[in-house]
């Protein structure tokens, strides 16, 4: 079975002064070992982190603005937090443009802490060159089902 992004908003709930947790654990429940929940909230879910973190999910976060914070929690024994994009069904140069925009916010990948996981459909010869130059590691796996995985990361 192939590894899919789960998307969750609850900024709308958090908005209307609505608890989401049940709705949140209940999106858990569904997943699968291989699946991502990605969750868009208001702001950094603390508590959450730690729920999930004892139930085994691994989290990474990007901020998108002041108010607008995408977690992901995902069940894997890296020791690096990775930030998982799914890219498959994307026409070029889609992938690459979505990729490097990711590697160009702030946080990501720039001090160490985080890396990206990209899921495409074949190898992406035309962003590996443009990892090197930019200083980024990356490793290629070919998966199962036509997926190619890309780990993305920058050496502190």
């Amino acid at each position: 079975m192939a590894q899919q992004i789960v998307e969750l908003d609850v900024r709308e709930m958090l908005n209307t002064k609505q608890d989401p947790f049940e709705r949140i654990m209940a999106t858990v429940q569904q997943l699968t070992e291989h699946d991502v929940l990605e969750l868009h909230a208001t702001f950094r879910p603390e508590p959450l982190l730690k729920v999930l973190g004892r139930q085994g999910f691994r989290h990474a976060i990007v901020e998108k603005a002041s108010d607008h914070v995408m977690v992901q929690f995902y069940k894997s024994t890296e020791e690096l937090p990775l930030f998982h994009l799914d890219n498959r069904g994307l026409e070029p140069p889609q992938p690459m443009v979505r990729t490097l925009e990711l590697l160009d916010q702030e946080e990501t990948c720039q001090n160490g802490t985080m890396g990206v996981e990209i899921w495409n459909e074949r190898v992406p010869a035309l962003l590996l060159p443009e990892l090197s130059e930019r200083s980024f590691q990356f490793q290629v796996t070919d998966e199962e089902e036509g997926t190619v995985r890309v780990k993305i990361w920058r050496n502190q």
